[in-house]
């Protein structure tokens, strides 16, 4: 089972978004995500905006903890969170909110042994 097909199976799709587009903010989110820098600048603005301790669950190896749609949305920027909508063809409040499913499941996934992977 390839990373994409393990999130897939764990992040909980939001009531209104299609499975399509469920896939598309997964999609999005590896590709903004899945790589040293990408990770590191989301530690860093979870940091700066008082979600570090939300978004370390997720890397470390207990429990996530949760976050919804307008954490999503300080902890992304809207920015980043227009890109990830607009990629899957979705307003960014709903977007916003299923993200806040997907997020947890993403982070978790891409970073399998607790930490943030060194730069390659």
């Amino acid at each position: 089972m390839n990373i994409f097909d393990a999130v897939s199976n764990i992040a909980e799709r939001h009531p209104d978004v299609s499975d399509q587009q469920h896939s598309s903010l997964i999609q999005g989110a590896m590709e903004m995500f899945g790589n040293h820098a990408g990770l590191s600048g989301l530690v860093n603005n979870a940091n700066s905006q008082g979600l570090g301790n939300v978004v370390q669950s997720w890397i470390g190896t207990g429990a996530n903890q949760g976050i919804n749609a307008d954490q999503v949305q300080q902890l992304l920027g809207q920015d980043r969170l227009n890109q990830l909508a607009n990629r899957a063809g979705l307003p960014a409040s709903l977007a916003s909110a299923a993200l806040a499913r997907v997020l947890p499941a993403v982070i978790d996934r891409l970073t399998p042994h607790g930490k943030v992977p060194e730069a390659a």
